[in-house]
Formats: structure tokens, sequence, C-alpha cells
């Protein structure tokens, strides 16, 4: 079995997927630094790349992924692998990443 990179969170956050014009909402169910599982009602299948606006800080503008390739799905479910992040918005992920090691650690 293949260990992860980093470790997963199990959250629960908004966001808004979309391989082309139309953003479909769903739910994050786990992230890490790498990439995400998410719920949705319209499954992607791999190979497929798709854009994502996460929801990580109620109130404030969702983290934006230019590129994240789908590596898996099955009935509602697609593990979401990030590919391309500008550099403010890896630091926003980061920064959320950083919070919850933080508060897992507590």
């Amino acid at each position: 079995m293949e260990s992860r990179k980093s470790t997963r969170f199990a959250v629960q956050l908004p966001l808004w997927l979309s391989e082309t014009e139309r953003a479909e909402g769903g739910t994050i169910l786990n992230i890490s630094r790498e990439g995400c599982m998410v719920t949705v009602e319209q499954v992607a299948t791999p190979p497929a790349y798709v854009h994502l606006d996460m929801e990580l800080w109620e109130g404030q503008e969702p983290v934006h992924v230019e590129l994240a390739a789908v590596r898996w799905s099955s009935d509602t479910r697609v593990g979401l692998e990030f590919i391309k992040l500008t550099p403010e918005q890896r630091d926003r992920l980061s920064s959320f990443m950083g919070m919850l090691e933080r508060s897992s650690s507590l």
C-alpha cells in the first residue's frame, strides 16, 4: 500500500467544482496539502481535470485551484490532486493546513 505524502484532515467545507463553464457545488470531506476528497452530484471520472473554489474560511474569499486532477471516483465521491495554484493561493491553503495541524496536536 502506498503511503500518503501528507496528513489528511476530516472536514466538511463547501466547494465549487467545474470541468467547463458550469460550476457545481459540493462538500470537501477530507483535505491535505496535495489534494482532497469531495462529494458532488455529477462525478467526473479519471482522467479528467477540474477547477476548484474551496471555502476554507467562512466569510473570506475561496481558495482557487486553477487545475486539479481527478485521481479516482465512485458514486458521489471524487479524489482530487492539486496540480496548479498561484503562489498566493498556495500560501492560503498552507496557512489553513497549518491551522489544522496545530489544532490536531492539542
